[in-house]
């Protein structure tokens, strides 16, 4: 469970589908990093959110677990941490991005190019549209003669601001440089624990790194992941 702007829920179908194609994604990423870290030092794309890319690949397969069992199980909410936040945040610019991927592609290879639904699976754009219709029950209206980059942004935005409500994280960590009892207040105000900012993922053990891997991919597994 996750405590949304809707009050505190698991995400509906085609929230949950849009959420598991994305983290599928980055789960890649961060598996394909792992696997050849023994022969490299490559390292994991960045996703513009400091707070989850400065982690390594390990801890944010672990974050990206919490983050998951969370939004689509009925388990317990999770306590507030700003890991949490910059998590779902870098998720949702990276369904942004794979958006814009999509529109790059069909514009530089407009002969070649064959959508997902072509190829068997389903639109980025599709699924953000869906999900904004099932969270704000009508029908969403694409205005073809906007700025693309712009709008969809927006509304991918919008997706994410109905799940976490007003992040906090980045506001609480620019008190960070201030007398501690400014951040001390802020938190109290926002009714955050002391420890928002100071938690961390662990580094998990090979062995554990295995099993939070599998795990995360059962969880995804139910959706429709092409394209």
């Amino acid at each position: 469970m996750w405590v949304t702007v809707d009050g505190e829920r698991r995400l509906g179908e085609a929230e949950s589908r849009l959420f598991r194609r994305a983290v599928a994604s980055m789960l890649s990423d961060c598996v394909a990093v792992l696997s050849q870290r023994s022969e490299s030092d490559q390292e994991c794309r960045l996703y513009g959110i400091d707070w989850f890319d400065q982690w390594e690949a390990e801890q944010k397969v672990w974050l990206l677990e919490q983050v998951a069992t969370a939004l689509l199980t009925d388990q317990p909410s999770l306590r507030p941490a700003a890991m949490w936040e910059a998590t779902v945040d870098a998720i949702f610019l990276h369904v942004f991005e794979l958006v814009l991927r999509e529109f790059e592609s069909s514009t530089e290879n407009p002969g070649m190019w064959k959508s997902p639904v072509e190829a068997g699976g389903r639109r980025w754009r599709d699924e953000v549209i869906q999900a904004l219709e099932q969270q704000q029950n009508r029908r969403v209206r694409i205005e073809t003669s906007a700025d693309q980059v712009t709008q969809w942004r927006r509304l991918v935005m919008q997706i994410s601001d109905r799940i976490l409500g007003v992040a906090t994280y980045q506001r609480a960590e620019s008190y960070r440089d201030e007398e501690a009892r400014k951040l001390a207040a802020f938190l109290q105000q926002k009714g955050l624990p002391d420890d928002f900012l100071t938690r961390i993922p662990p580094l998990l053990k090979p062995h554990e790194i295995d099993d939070s891997i599998e795990r995360l991919q059962r969880l995804l597994a139910p959706s429709d992941q092409g394209g």
